[in-house]
Formats: structure tokens, sequence, C-alpha cells
């Protein structure tokens, strides 16, 4: 993987997904270059693109399309300027299969002899050599007595009826940061391979996410969601971890915040579904991934003939565990508190198949970086309900982003020289 990955990085355009969780019969699925894109500025537009073109079709949505398809605004500063949604044809797409690899390309477009020619670039591509480096540690864009604070005025909202429970979520960062994404989100994946990990490079702009989680995935008429609420952290000791996984089975809390949020999935995927057909198979199921352990629960339901996938998908856009109860008050809310605009985090990447089938996921555990300004970026939040305590989120807000942190500080410390900072106060 490490050339495909390499190879994807020095293209204007392209993504890899990776991880066992995504739906396809590769162990990678790739694509690279644009046939066709969406060119509209309004995502409004994106079913009749989708509908049109019975190929695949790779694309993301970042967190603030809840712009366009509500009367919603984001008032907060964008640091990234990742672009707000991307709906794409790839030129080429890479199936990575345990003993062979696929190449899908267009006969009018390319040539055998081209396609071979190409598949041996790839085969051989090299990483690119590269100094990097950053500054010091990661910067939190607020200290903890603001988020205290920006907690207690969450809380008092949920107390007055106003919502049901806000997921609130902190942005951390590094500046002046010289990066190879290929190179780190490999690193990283080798270290962290979570089920719905993608790399994806567009412009001068790079994510590197590393997703447990699984927005929706398309089958035929059924669409199916696993909407993940509630962590504890791994220990290194058995019957230490398996008490944290046995507190987050029985955690009050976290089965109170996730059921709220599987309500919310069965109502969203109601207004396509046939009725009667909105199930939930799983619900309070715990699983364990390297760094932490994870509540998540399965809701199941039969979309109504001739709907286009990606019709739910923007119904249901954004995902319910990354703004609460109910969704609309959740966000503006969430809005006046947070101090910096989410972008792709809290968004999806996925994919359309030629048959109509698709998978995505929900943009968590995830880095994102500007290559033209240095800038790199991860978010951690965490659902909050009435039975929140302020200090005990904080906490499990940086148990999110500590398996981050630890990938950036290895990584540069292994490949990079890391330049000390003067005052890092306000560093984690």
């Amino acid at each position: 993987m490490e050339h495909l990955l390499a190879f994807i990085d020095a293209q204007d355009t392209g993504m890899c997904f990776s991880g066992k969780g995504w739906k396809t019969e590769a162990e990678t699925l790739a694509g690279f270059g644009v046939h066709q894109r969406l060119e509209s500025t309004k995502v409004q537009d994106a079913p009749s693109f989708c509908e049109a073109h019975a190929d695949f079709i790779f694309c993301h949505i970042t967190y603030d399309v809840k712009n366009q398809l509500e009367a919603l605004t984001s008032r907060n500063e964008d640091h990234v300027g990742f672009p707000v949604f991307d709906f794409f044809v790839p030129q080429i797409v890479v199936n990575v299969q345990p003993d062979e690899v696929h190449l899908l390309y267009r006969a009018e477009a390319h040539s055998p002899t081209a396609v071979r020619a190409l598949f041996e670039s790839i085969r051989t591509f090299q990483l690119r050599s590269k100094n990097e480096s950053k500054q010091g540690l990661a910067f939190h864009r607020m200290d903890e007595e603001r988020y205290h604070s920006d907690l207690r005025t969450l809380k008092q909202h949920i107390q007055r009826g106003n919502i049901y429970q806000g997921n609130y979520c902190q942005e951390f960062h590094w500046e002046k940061v010289v990066l190879d994404p290929a190179r780190f989100y490999q690193y990283g994946f080798d270290r962290m391979p979570n089920p719905f990990s993608v790399f994806y490079r567009t412009g001068e702009h790079a994510l590197m996410s590393f997703s447990p989680e699984s927005f929706l995935r398309f089958e035929g008429s059924t669409v199916t969601s696993q909407p993940m609420k509630g962590t504890s952290p791994r220990h290194a000791d058995p019957i230490v971890d398996e008490g944290n996984r046995k507190a987050l089975e029985t955690s009050e809390k976290d089965r109170r915040e996730n059921v709220m949020i599987v309500d919310l999935v069965r109502n969203d995927l109601s207004h396509f579904a046939i009725p009667g057909s909105v199930q939930v198979p799983e619900l309070y199921t715990i699983e364990t991934y390297p760094k932490v352990h994870q509540m998540h629960s399965t809701v199941t339901a039969q979309i109504r003939p001739k709907i286009h996938p990606i019709h739910v998908l923007l119904k249901a856009f954004p995902m319910g565990s990354m703004t609460g109860a109910p969704k609309i008050s959740a966000m503006q809310i969430l809005d006046r508190l947070e101090h910096s605009r989410r972008g792709i985090y809290s968004g999806s990447v996925g994919f359309f198949t030629p048959e109509g089938n698709g998978h995505f996921n929900v943009v968590i555990r995830s880095l994102v970086y500007n290559a033209s300004t240095g800038y790199l970026s991860c978010h951690a939040g965490g659902g909050i309900t009435d039975l929140s305590d302020p200090h005990e989120e904080y906490e499990e807000s940086l148990v999110k982003a500590r398996p981050i942190f630890d990938l950036v500080d290895a990584h540069f410390a292994k490949n990079s020289s890391e330049l000390p900072l003067a005052d890092e106060a306000a560093a984690p």
C-alpha cells in the first residue's frame, strides 16, 4: 500500500480506503484523477450528479454542508480551508486484493499499453524525500477552564429543555508543519488500523483519518447506520482493561447518550424507508480498538424503491452522533460555544459503486493538513447529557485525541527534526 499511497499523494485528487470495515471486495479501494466532477457549489445538486453516473463516485462532505441543508450558519474561523464538498468520478480505480491488483479504467481514454505503464509507475513509486518538521506539542484552541465553562452553559440548555444532548468538540493544532501525508498515514495505519480509515488528497489539503465509525452503508435496498457514543481507554493491564470495558458497558450516562442518538438515526432513516422497516438489531454493543473501547448500536432500514442512496445520505447528514438531539437546536447552540469551525471533522468521506451500493465513514480520530500554510489540525469531542461531569468529559476528549498526539510525536521523532517551542504551557 505504501507505493499506492505515495502515488495518490502526488496527484491533485485521490482517495484510498483502508481498514476491514469498508464493505468492498478489496483489501484496499482507491481512486485518483477526475473523469467527471460535480461543479456546482450547491450540495443539493449532488443527487442529479449521482443519478446520472452509474460509476464509482468518490466524495466528501464537510460538517459545514449543514448550512446548505438547513437554515444554519458557521460563525467560527476556518483555520484549515478544506473544500466544503466534492463529488467526482475517478479516472482510475484501483482494487487491491490479497493476491492481485485490478485497475478499472475507460478504454476510450486509456490504451492497454498506457494502463500497464501506469500500473508499473504505481508499483515502483517512491515516497518523496522530505525533511519533515514541526514545532513542539499540540496547541489547545482553549484551556480546560473555558472548556468547563462551555459545558456548564451547554448543560443549562439541556436542563431548560432546549436540547437533550449536544456533541461538543474542541480543536488541537500544530503550526509551521512540514509533513509528508502519505508517509504519515502509512505509519499511523500500521499502528492504528481502524476499520474506516481513509487517506484523501485534494489540492493542498490532505486528510489522514483513522476512523472507527461507520456513518451509512448501502447494500441493495438496505441502509445500515452504526452510531458510536461512549468511550473508555484501553489499559496495558488486562484486568484493568476489562474493568474499563465493563464500566463502559454498564454506564448509565453512556447508555442514555447512545440511545438518544439511536432514536435520532431511526427518525433520519425513516424519511426514505419503507414504513415499518426501521429496526435496531444491536444496542449498546462494545467494540475494542487498539487504543479505546467504544459503545455503538446498529440501525437498519429498507429504502423505498427508486430512491438513490444520496437522498438518504443528505437527509441524515450531519450524523447525529456528532451533533446531538434535536439536531437543529444542538447545532445552533454548539456553533455559539465551540471555538473553531469543524470543517471536514464531523463530516464524511465515502463512495458509491456502479451498482448503487456505497459506504461512508464519520471523520473522527483524524488529522487534516494544509500544505500551503503548514497548519495541522485534529479535533476531539464528546456527547454531553444532564449526567455529564465537565472534568470527566474533558478527560474523555483527551483519551480520544491522545492516540493522534502519540502518532504525531512518534512519527516526527522517527522521521524528522522537531523544533522546540519557547512556551509550551498550552500543550496537553
